[in-house]
């Protein structure tokens, strides 16, 4: 438990920081760092990813003060099909809502996991096709070799987003978009 305490927690797409800390920033390493979609049809899935976005978390002591802010440009998710990337920048309007973007309100306990590991809640405003809503959702800390990772998933509905569901033979994909984080930082 000690060890949450002085361990850095990120998230979404987004990010968190957790710690018993003087307030330090810590930002994502791109290189370690994912951001994902995930979006079903009844004929496939597919997900896209993207490496490229800012993920930064500015750490108080409480950590209810926590702010936590990530912004990914929409045309760097690739999912590995050109035709249905440029579809999903059609769709989204990448010319005009170039970004989505995170940020927080506050960061919670938030249970523990089946092994026993603590989670944390993460509360805050999503950004996306220029709508603004309030998101929350669950992310794990795994602590290890001088790095944080963490690790969460949750769901928008792209109509609640106005967001036209792309199709495929006039079938359109579901309404839910999955949105996984696995971000890393240098541990504290």
């Amino acid at each position: 438990m000690k060890v949450l305490h002085q361990g850095l927690l990120a998230a979404a797409t987004l990010v968190f920081a957790i710690g018993n800390v003087s307030a330090k920033v810590y930002n994502a390493l791109p290189e370690e760092s994912v951001i994902s979609y995930h979006m079903v049809h009844k004929m496939h899935e597919f997900t896209g990813v993207s490496k490229k976005f800012r993920c930064a978390v500015d750490l108080p002591e409480d950590t209810l003060k926590a702010r936590i802010y990530v912004k990914a440009g929409i045309v760097e998710f690739n999912s590995g099909n050109s035709s249905r990337d440029g579809n999903m920048l059609e769709v989204t309007e990448a010319a005009k809502y170039p970004y989505v973007e995170f940020a927080s309100d506050s960061v919670r306990k938030g249970g523990m996991d089946d092994k026993g590991q603590q989670l944390w809640r993460v509360f805050g405003r999503l950004s996306f096709h220029g709508v603004k809503k309030p998101v929350n959702f669950l992310v794990r800390p795994l602590i290890g070799g001088g790095k944080v990772r963490i690790e969460g998933i949750f769901d928008i509905s792209l109509t609640e987003f106005k967001i036209e569901r792309p199709s495929l033979l006039m079938i359109p994909v579901d309404d839910a978009l999955q949105i996984r984080i696995s971000v890393v930082a240098n541990g504290p």
